[in-house]
């Protein structure tokens, strides 16, 4: 019977519903994240406005031809009666054309790498976020025309989250996501260079140096317990990462996806890392405020840059904490707000810079734009912290690329 049993496990059709869900569910994820940052692109044989032409009527293929009524759909300017009417026959056909693509890929007639991304949120934008709101990752649109803000649920930022460091993180280092051994001696499961008695009430079974010890014994002829010697165990402590994500108005664009890509790439690589660490994510303009770790995908850019008050709420945060501190700074530019109205916004950063030192806390910074004013600003930072890294990307939606110096 259970050579039976095995035979049939194996012979098992494949389900053709789950090949359909898996191919589908793909295909949300990648649509998800073309709608997050539409700067990413990708290849595509398949040309969605073809099929929308085959099932547009003669009247509308002459307007959907036509640059103006394109216009009109993306901006929906003031509208006559015979636009309107001409706009809903327009999303009609859309909706079906989106409906026949689906069928398409689920009856294998088109194969997901054949489709891109980026381009069917282009040509069925409203269509992919209806889709991605049954789906849960979508929590509604706000506003109207041409600045629609989308706001995402809890469950986008996993997928958007697994999607970038598939992306950028590939190659990632798992050594260079925090440092947890010290050079100081204390307790704990790694072995240092250092050999010391062995004392059963420090040491494990797994510190003993067996050749050190038989070589004693040897000498001696006998084996005696303080002969025995243990390598000296390491201490082992956990980190506090605090993550300072710049939302101020020069952020906006490109820059403002990137500083998101790149928290939630921390975000995952800390998490991966280890469990007992603790992460606070703080927001900040002219303004300082702690986020929830879900509401880093719906940050917005608005305001000035107090990059002083950024570095004293880190501080405050570390110094009611135990554990190495490590604060990731990710800017644009230069301050240009002090919560201190008797110093200036520059200096204001570099005393709170400094003022890290008293807690030994580590400072990296993340840095996007090549202005030689902002790179030297942040390699003072950098040096009156004296623990730091600077990390700087010339392009901020390539996490691959950067220039790194230590201090």
């Amino acid at each position: 019977m259970e050579f039976t049993f095995t035979k049939l496990m194996i012979d098992k059709p494949e389900c053709k519903a789950c090949k359909k869900d898996q191919q589908l569910n793909g295909l949300l994820a990648d649509l998800l994240y073309s709608l997050f940052n539409p700067y990413y692109r990708e290849d595509g044989h398949f040309d969605p406005t073809e099929l929308i032409k085959k099932y547009l009527k003669d009247d509308l293929k002459k307007l959907d031809s036509n640059p103006f009524f394109r216009e009109v759909i993306r901006d929906l300017g003031f509208l006559d009666g015979y636009w309107t009417e001409q706009l809903e026959k327009y999303q009609v056909a859309k909706k079906m054309v989106w409906e026949k693509l689906k069928e398409m890929l689920e009856k294998g007639e088109i194969k997901r790498d054949e489709l891109s991304a980026n381009q069917l949120v282009e040509n069925f934008f409203d269509e992919v976020v209806e889709d991605l709101k049954k789906s849960g990752y979508i929590k509604c649109v706000e506003g109207k025309f041409h600045r629609r803000v989308v706001k995402y649920n809890a469950i986008a930022e996993k997928i958007i989250g697994d999607k970038i460091l598939s992306i950028a993180l590939e190659e990632l280092d798992r050594k260079s996501r925090g440092e947890h051994i010290t050079e100081r001696e204390g307790i704990s499961i790694f072995s240092g260079e250092n050999l010391v008695d062995f004392d059963p009430l420090l040491h494990s079974f797994d510190n003993i140096d067996l050749c050190e010890s038989l070589v004693k014994s040897a000498i001696k002829g006998r084996i005696e317990l303080e002969d025995i010697v243990a390598r000296q165990t390491k201490h082992a402590e956990k980190c506090v990462y605090v993550m300072l994500i710049d939302v101020s108005d020069s952020m906006r664009g490109k820059k403002i996806i990137g500083a998101i890509e790149a928290g939630i790439a921390l975000r995952r690589a800390i998490d991966r890392n280890r469990n007992d660490d603790e992460l606070e994510i703080v927001a900040f303009n002219h303004r300082a405020f702690r986020i929830r770790r879900e509401e880093i995908l719906n940050l917005e850019p608005r305001g000035r840059t107090d990059i002083g008050l950024a570095l004293k709420t880190a501080r405050k945060i570390l110094s009611e904490r135990s554990g190495t501190g490590i604060i990731f700074l990710i800017s644009d530019g230069e301050p240009t707000s002090s919560y201190d109205p008797s110093i200036t916004p520059w200096v204001c950063a570099l005393r709170e810079a400094r003022a890290l030192r008293k807690i030994n806390a580590k400072l990296q910074i993340v840095m996007f734009g090549n202005e030689g004013r902002f790179l030297e600003f942040c390699t003072q930072m950098a040096k009156l912290c004296g623990n730091s890294r600077l990390f700087h990307f010339s392009d901020p939606l390539n996490l691959k690329k950067y220039i790194l110096r230590r201090f």
